[in-house]
C-alpha cells in the first residue's frame, strides 16, 4: 500500500460516498475545509451563496436551510436545526465522520474505511437520503410544511 492510500481504490460502487472522501483525501480535505470556510463565513453573518433557485425562482431548494441547520445544531438546538431542514443532521453527521476519517492516519485510515464502505454497500443510504431528500422538497414545495 505504499502510495496508494491517498488515492481512492477503483469505482466501489457509487455508494460509497464518505468512503470515497476518506480514500482520497486531498479531496475530503479540501471539501470538509470548504464546508468549514463557509459555514465561518455564515456565522458571521456573510451570505457568501445565496440559493439561486430562491433568488430566480422564489422557491427553496431541498437545500435550503441547511446551512442555518447546521448551526443550530452546532448550537445543541435539535429543534430548531429539525424545524429549518431536516436533513441538516443527517449531512452534520455525514461530514464529522468524513472529517473523523481523513484525520486518522493512513493505518487505521484504510481500515475505517474498508469498514465504512462495507457498511455503506450494505445500508445504501444515500439512496434512501436522497429520495427522501426529493419528497421532503416536493412537500415542501406544494405547502405542507
Amino acid at each position: 500500500m505504499d502510495g496508494q492510500a491517498d488515492t481512492p481504490r477503483e469505482a466501489g460502487s457509487r455508494w460509497e460516498l464518505a468512503t470515497y472522501l476518506i480514500r482520497d483525501r486531498k479531496l475530503g480535505l479540501a471539501m470538509a475545509g470548504g464546508g468549514l470556510v463557509y459555514l465561518a463565513f455564515t456565522r458571521v453573518g456573510w451570505d457568501v451563496m445565496p440559493c439561486p433557485s430562491m433568488k430566480v425562482l422564489g422557491l427553496p431548494c431541498p437545500g435550503c436551510g441547511m446551512t442555518r441547520s447546521c448551526l443550530s445544531l452546532l448550537r445543541g438546538d435539535w429543534a430548531e436545526s429539525w424545524r429549518l431542514n431536516p436533513f441538516g443532521p443527517v449531512f452534520a453527521i455525514f461530514w464529522a465522520v468524513v472529517g473523523a476519517g481523513v484525520a486518522l492516519p493512513q493505518p487505521w485510515r484504510g481500515k475505517f474505511a474498508d469498514h465504512l464502505g462495507r457498511l455503506e454497500q450494505r445500508s445504501r443510504w444515500a439512496g434512501w437520503v436522497a429520495g427522501g431528500l426529493a419528497i421532503y422538497s416536493l412537500t415542501r414545495l406544494i405547502g405542507f410544511r
